[in-house]
């Protein structure tokens, strides 16, 4: 999980089950906790995401020019 305003991943868990971010301070909601279901992915969809998440350009150009 990351900090929505500053992209770190150095969170510290607090007692509410919110995450605190050691770098900007920010309070993090655990995105467990909300009620609203995520949408189901296509395959083709996850693969995308997982590529993308990685930030490897080459792996991102590679996966864009094979799909």
């Amino acid at each position: 999980m990351r900090c929505t305003n500053c992209g770190s991943f150095n969170l510290v868990i607090i007692a509410s089950g919110d995450y605190l971010c050691d770098d900007c301070g920010q309070v993090v909601e655990n995105y467990e906790r909300r009620t609203v279901k995520p949408m189901k992915m296509s395959p083709y969809e996850r693969t995308r995401a997982a590529v993308y998440a990685t930030g490897n350009k080459w792996a991102i150009e590679n996966f864009n020019a094979t799909h």
